[in-house]
């Protein structure tokens, strides 16, 4: 299969909240399941009104913080994450370059392709994806080419014994 040309695009706040969802994908029920234990646990506590005011209270206290911190740790339009892009798909691996940075991702260092219906994400780990808008690319046949020979080559890497731990 040839190599697919070079994907050029601008990663929006949109792309970046997408790519944050697609991250904690697997993840979703986790704190809801914590949540509904801790409230079924004052349940069977003989406790007072005064205990439980004080937990709704630092509830409350940690969601404000959750808040202030999601917004304080998002990107910035035209910073190193938000930017231009221009990815490469090689025989070697991903070449990733914006206006601030230069990566080489050796196809070892790619753990899936995942897609949704507005985007394509090259999984490097649990916690890295990077982002390709499918706005990005003229028509379908060229996503599916992009997709198919990240697909492949991905698979050919992990046939070869060559992904990390």
């Amino acid at each position: 299969m040839d190599t697919p040309a070079a994907v050029n695009f601008e990663l929006s706040l949109s792309d970046y909240r997408a790519m944050s969802r697609q991250l904690v994908a697997g993840h979703r029920g986790e704190p809801l399941v914590w949540f509904v234990a801790s409230f079924c646990l004052l349940g069977f506590a003989r406790v007072g009104k005064a205990f439980i005011a004080g937990f709704i209270v630092g509830v409350l206290l940690l969601l404000i913080r959750l808040l202030y911190a999601q917004r304080r740790l998002r990107p910035e339009p035209g910073g190193a994450l938000l930017c231009h892009y221009e990815i490469q798909l090689t025989s070697n691996g991903v070449h990733i370059e914006t206006p601030s940075w230069t990566s080489d991702v050796p196809w070892r260092g790619i753990r899936a392709v995942e897609e949704t219906p507005t985007h394509c994400f090259l999984r490097s780990d649990s916690v890295c994806v990077y982002t390709v808008p499918k706005r990005a690319f003229p028509n379908a046949e060229a996503l599916r080419q992009f997709a198919d020979f990240a697909r492949d080559s991905v698979s050919r890497s992990q046939r070869a014994g060559t992904t990390g731990p």
